[in-house]
């Protein structure tokens, strides 16, 4: 069909050069109309008109040189190549095509260089004009060569001996799928001879030809049409079958399509599956899909305890089926849980526990953000992101995560930093209230119950601790980069003040992954060269046994300490969360930033039998290649002054095996439940727990400036991620170096000294335990004047620590030439209103005689420490630094 203008030919028809190989095609002829012709002889000149050639010609002459159409061969030649014989038709005002700089192309054998000679433009006469002009207008189709064979290969059959119905209703769709020129190019690419050529052959014909000369295809009369003519049947399914069968990528549907012969085809919007193979295939695999549903095991989740601390988020369903295989259907107050046999349950245990972390509920835990700057005005700077969803849980990975951080770099510090206390006492700001602290105060905010603020309300305070109760009170700062999020973050990389970011409520999360982490631990001193593993597992109060008051109750910790060569079992300590406060310190001019978290842990019997019955029912070995697991719930002795004032009732059954049943049942009333008094510590409260997750931890000490950092490497599983954790411990006394044999007896004191004391009594000598008592007592002694003296010099710095007037100062902080204004952090956004007072400041504990007890003095310089563990892990050297030659 002819076209009405040369625009429209450029549009739709491709450049086919006329030496290009011709195959079979269907040419279209462009004509220029009348109307088109005088428009174009209209704009012309007539200083252009150098020839007596119509003006079509004239026309189609400088359009095809200027644009190049007329060149042979296609590809662009460079005008200094010295084996084109057409160079003559190079314009040496316009540059030579560039080619880019990724590839390479020959442009000739080596031959001695010369220069060209350029004539100029050359005029065209009429039948070269008339040739390309043909070649300009004409649409040629060309077949795709490399991809029509493997298209055709797939409709050959597997069996070659078919029915008479099978063999018409193939050469009907091959016939209908391609077209004649791509069955003849696919002949061509054979070795079989035809009479007179492949180019006269009909398509049917060639379609013939391929099925039987090609492939071999023979029609067998004793076959039925029952047996191989191919079917389609659609088969409706519900939505939680069709989960099933796309289960591990839909292995079963590729197991029953590669053995039954058989394209299945899924829609999953119309729950339906579509079948297409012989009548006995498709019965085999209807047979085998309606055996699903008979291999689902299914349990109803009551949801409204959880309802009233929160609601689970839709967004994570998705991801709790992938990662449990476990369907789930949402019906009000009633979750539906669905898993498939054999492990089935097992499963939907699993899903059970993510549904109850996606609340992510922080029991007993308080959290403050803070914000280093060396300037007294509002923090500025820009949200950049982070790419780390392998060390996050899994409820955090489907979101980006940004790092706050000043857009100017820090300076490199090449004279080491001083040892001064007093550095870090420069003032924080809070960018949302505007509250001035220092480092000096970060304890008194670890230490200070959370208070009731606009977007979060105020968590209960913790009850009294008696004082002959068995509590630990530990401080450490861990490394890390603290993430934002929210769907309606400044992400631009304009400066902005970090009280507009923190305005839209971001979540919160710390990355452990820290630049140079790796190499800067290489350069300390190990404390120990023996890795202490251990297996800790989490564990939340009950929601469905506690439905009214769960979240009052403390959640609990058990450590595993396990040898992994033998996985033999040293020790088992289980704790209750008394209290876990988090101060976050942002430090936009660093590489991470510091988390200050101060733990009160409170000790719980572990010698129960249902401790060890739980133990002994846990698949926790190390060494197999079975996932390790852990059982649903766990009933332990709570010391009753921590959940003193809950209200409850407690009811105990006895079963039919004379097994003692408990259940709890919440009340809301205010009278009834627990006393208002503890009179004894060691009373106990039987508690039902949740086990909520579970991590490996492999660690190992060093030495950095005498203070304990702890490496660790943390593998969470598939839902808690893997990452590496650096944690500075604050101690009262300075590392002790432990020779190997300490190291294997570290820990297993009472069981080595049980050993000897049996091995003793076993051999009859008696005078030998007279001289073990003596020994123990001797032991008594000096740990008791060990306690009791105090280093002189630990005094006296201490004083002088304390007497020292504060500065202002924060040089080291950033390498800054002159002494920065009062140094700005900014904070807390779960906090109180109101500003940290001076009666806040003075809430510190009272200096007692244990040894546990951490002094101000020594907190301080703990945080000194924390801070200068951020600057040299910054300027530590990475390996391909130090070997890359310096430039001159």
């Amino acid at each position: 069909m002819p076209l009405r203008c040369p625009s429209g030919a450029s549009r739709i028809a491709p450049l086919i050069s006329s030496h290009a190989p011709r195959s079979a095609s269907s040419r279209i002829p462009l004509r220029i109309c009348s109307s088109c012709r005088a428009r174009l002889s209209s704009t012309w000149s007539d200083d252009r008109r150098t020839t007596h050639q119509p003006l079509r010609y004239q026309f189609l002459s400088r359009q095809l040189s200027r644009n190049g159409f007329c060149r042979y061969p296609a590809t662009p030649v460079a005008s200094y190549s010295t084996d084109s014989q057409f160079s003559f038709l190079t314009d040496p005002e316009e540059p030579a095509p560039r080619t880019p700089a990724r590839r390479l192309v020959v442009l000739g054998l080596p031959t001695r260089r010369r220069s060209l000679e350029f004539s100029g433009p050359v005029t065209m006469d009429k039948e070269e004009i008339d040739h390309l002009a043909q070649t300009l207008q004409t649409f040629e189709y060309q077949v795709p060569d490399e991809n029509v064979p493997s298209e055709i290969l797939l409709f050959k059959p597997d069996i070659l001996r078919v029915s008479k119905s099978r063999f018409d209703q193939l050469f009907k769709e091959l016939n209908s799928a391609f077209l004649g020129p791509q069955i003849k190019e696919y002949l061509q690419q054979t070795n079989l001879d035809i009479a007179g050529g492949i180019a006269r052959v009909r398509k049917k014909d060639a379609v013939n030809l391929v099925m039987r000369e090609v492939w071999r295809v023979t029609v067998a009369e004793e076959i039925a049409a029952e047996m191989d003519v191919i079917r389609e049947k659609e088969l409706k399914f519900r939505a939680m079958d069709l989960f099933f069968m796309m289960v591990e990528g839909g292995t079963l549907l590729q197991q029953l399509a590669r053995e039954n012969r058989t394209r299945i085809i899924l829609n999953s919007a119309n729950n339906t599956v579509v079948l297409k193979g012989t009548k006995g295939a498709i019965e085999t695999i209807e047979e085998s899909l309606k055996e699903i549903p008979e291999m689902v095991v299914g349990k109803e989740l009551d949801m409204s305890p959880l309802k009233r601390v929160g609601e689970v988020d839709k967004k994570y369903i998705p991801g709790i089926s992938r990662l449990t295989t476990v369907f789930l259907e949402v019906e009000d107050d009633t979750m539906k849980l669905y898993g498939e046999k054999p492990d089935g349950q097992l499963n939907i245990e699993d899903a059970q526990r993510l549904l109850f972390n996606s609340l992510d509920l922080h029991l007993r835990e308080t959290n403050s953000l803070l914000g280093e700057t060396v300037l007294a005005k509002s923090l500025t700077g820009a949200l950049y992101p982070v790419f780390e969803n392998h060390t996050l849980p899994w409820m955090y990975r489907s979101r980006p995560w940004y790092r706050w951080r000043s857009v100017r770099t820090p300076k490199r510090h090449e004279e080491p930093i001083e040892h001064d206390v007093s550095e870090t006492n420069n003032p924080l700001l809070n960018p949302i209230r505007g509250d001035q602290v220092a480092y000096t105060d970060i304890r008194t905010i670890l230490d200070s119950p959370s208070t009731a603020s606009d977007t979060s309300p105020a968590t209960p305070p913790p009850p009294p601790i008696p004082e002959n109760a068995e509590v630990e009170t530990t401080y450490h700062a861990v490394l890390g980069q603290i993430l934002h999020s929210s769907p309606t973050l400044p992400i631009d990389r304009d400066p902005k003040s970090l009280s507009d970011v923190l305005l839209t409520d971001p979540s919160r999360v710390l990355c452990n992954s820290v630049p140079r982490l790796i190499d800067f631990l290489s350069s300390l001193n190990p404390v120990t060269y023996t890795y202490d593993f251990k297996i800790l597992l989490k564990f939340s109060p009950s929601p469905w046994k506690h439905p009214g008051n769960f979240e009052l109750l403390p959640p609990v910790e058990m450590e595993l300490h396990v040898k992994p060569e033998t996985n033999e079992i040293l020790g088992l300590k289980i704790s209750a969360v008394e209290g876990h406060n988090v101060t976050d310190v942002l430090m936009p001019r660093n590489s991470c930033d510091l988390r200050f978290v101060r733990r009160r842990m409170a000790r719980v019997e572990a010698k129960t039998g249902a401790v060890r019955e739980y133990i002994r029912s846990a698949q926790l070995d190390v060494l197999g290649e079975d996932r390790l697991r852990a059982g649903e719930e766990l009933v332990l002795n709570i010391p009753k002054w921590m959940v003193d004032g809950v209200k409850r009732t407690e009811r105990w059954e006895v079963d039919e095996e004379n097994g003692v049943t408990q259940e709890f049942v919440a009340l809301n009333e205010e009278e009834g439940g627990m006393t208002g008094g503890c009179e004894d510590v060691n009373e106990t409260v039987p508690t039902t727990y949740y086990f909520t997750g579970m991590e490996t931890r492999s660690s190992t000490m060093f030495d950095f400036e005498g203070a304990p950092l702890v490496y660790s490497k943390v593998e969470g599983g598939a839902s808690g991620g893997s990452y590496d954790e650096v944690v500075l411990q604050c101690k009262k006394d300075e590392i002790e170096y432990l020779t190997p044999l300490e190291e294997q007896s570290l820990g297993r004191e009472d069981e080595i000294e049980a050993a000897e004391v049996a091995a003793m009594a076993v051999e009859g000598q008696k005078g030998w335990l007279e001289q073990l008592e003596e020994l123990r007592a001797k032991r008594a002694e000096a740990a008791d004047a060990t306690q009791e003296t105090k280093p002189k010099d630990e005094i006296a710095e201490a004083q002088s620590h304390e007497s020292k007037p504060e500065q202002t100062g924060m040089e080291y902080l950033f390498g800054e030439g002159e002494e920065p204004a009062r140094s700005t952090n900014s904070t807390v956004r779960s906090q109180s209103a109101e500003p940290i007072t001076e009666e806040a400041n003075e809430v510190v504990e009272e200096e007692d005689d244990s040894a546990d007890y951490i002094s101000n003095a020594v907190f301080q310089r703990f945080v000194t420490t924390a801070r200068r563990l951020v600057e040299a892990v910054e300027n530590t050297e990475m390996d391909r630094e130090r070997t890359r030659p310096k430039k001159l």
